[in-house]
């Protein structure tokens, strides 16, 4: 009974925190800001976007990449059980990307942020390979120190999977230098948040791939809020994945912009939101139709949610046939987020990647 009488009160000052950091981050940005563009210019801009993404192949923008020829490693650490014994080794591996934007015209802009032309990944497995599961960081996150708590990794490591923490482009290790406090990606350079989109699944195609040929039974995605859409996207596009878990995700960017705007009273015009999906269209997984089986992906949502409302995560399961579960907490304040940890290892013990616990 008082766990039930806390979880409304929980969800509530969770989102309460969730919409004063949003509010304080738009008043940041608008101080920095120079003059932005006339809602003229933004729905003119986002038009010719989405006109020369529409000419893109599809096939060959979501194309697997080349095995990676050679993989970087470096020893973090051993791992040890509760009696000392070494149980496996943390990893950090790093390799040449080799993503080559899909339009032409920002090729050499892209490709000159050269921080951004590695991916890097930090493993944890192991004396034997096991199922392994890839966890994929959020928005302004991806230290790896940080990640590690983020998404408890000795608990998923004791549970028996090898564990990899992914980084997004533009991120942490990726981000250019005199970048690291506000990625590159995603923002309102359209353009851009498509091709790193487009270059984050390229990565964890290879990451993937090379986990698979060292050794991993199968290989799953978990992704937080921004890695929850990645995750999402590469449900669509990576039919070799075993499962898919997006976690506090958001669905659409677009109504992300627009639910966060209308937060401070303002409402965005209906033309630049059609505009603003039209330019996205390649990389929306609502615009595309799922290659994992619905039983194989759980969606995991605060019910306090204000960055990724609730409604983003309902719209994902409804799109893939998914399993939902839930927690009281909310994006950043994760009260409770047990219950949705508990419901991943139910989740992975179902489809017999961990034992029953």
């Amino acid at each position: 009974m008082l766990q039930r009488l806390a979880r409304p009160i929980l969800a509530s000052a969770g989102a309460g925190f969730d919409v004063a950091v949003v509010r304080i981050a738009q008043e940041l940005a608008k101080r920095a800001s120079k003059r932005g563009p006339t809602p003229t210019e933004r729905l003119a801009y986002l038009e010719g976007v989405a006109e020369r993404y529409a000419e893109v192949d599809r096939d060959a923008f979501y194309a697997a990449p080349p095995p990676i020829a050679r993989m970087h490693e470096r020893f973090v650490r051993e791992m040890h059980d509760e009696h000392g014994e070494k149980r496996g080794s943390v990893t950090d591996v790093s390799w040449a990307s080799r993503w080559i934007p899909a339009r032409p015209e920002h090729r050499d802009r892209y490709l000159a942020w050269h921080e951004n032309t590695s991916g890097h990944a930090r493993l944890f497995r192991h004396a034997t390979p096991r199922p392994t599961l890839v966890c994929i960081h959020g928005y302004r996150a991806g230290t790896f120190s940080f990640e590690e708590r983020a998404w408890a990794t000795s608990w998923l490591y004791g549970l028996g999977l090898d564990v990899a923490l992914f980084t997004l482009p533009f991120h942490a290790l990726r981000a250019p230098a005199g970048r690291k406090r506000t990625p590159l990606f995603p923002t309102a350079d359209v353009a851009r948040t498509n091709e790193a989109l487009g270059q984050a699944i390229w990565d964890l195609r290879a990451l993937v791939e090379w986990l698979g040929r060292h050794g991993a039974p199968s290989v799953g995605l978990a992704g937080m809020s921004l890695g929850g859409y990645t995750t999402a996207l590469a449900s669509t596009a990576m039919s070799e994945l075993a499962f898919a878990i997006p976690f506090i995700p958001l669905a659409d960017l677009t109504d992300v912009v627009v639910e966060h705007e209308a937060m401070r009273g303002t409402v965005v015009p209906s033309k630049l939101v059609d505009a603003g999906k039209r330019a996205l269209d390649l990389v929306r997984p609502l615009a595309r139709k799922p290659v994992i089986p619905g039983d194989r992906m759980l969606v995991v949502v605060a019910e306090g949610d204000r960055i990724t409302h609730p409604t983003h995560a309902q719209t994902l399961a409804r799109h893939f046939g998914a399993e939902m579960a839930r927690f009281p907490g909310a994006h950043l304040l994760q009260f409770g987020r047990r219950e949705g940890f508990s419901a991943i290892a139910r989740f992975l013990s179902r489809l017999g990647y961990i034992q029953p616990r």
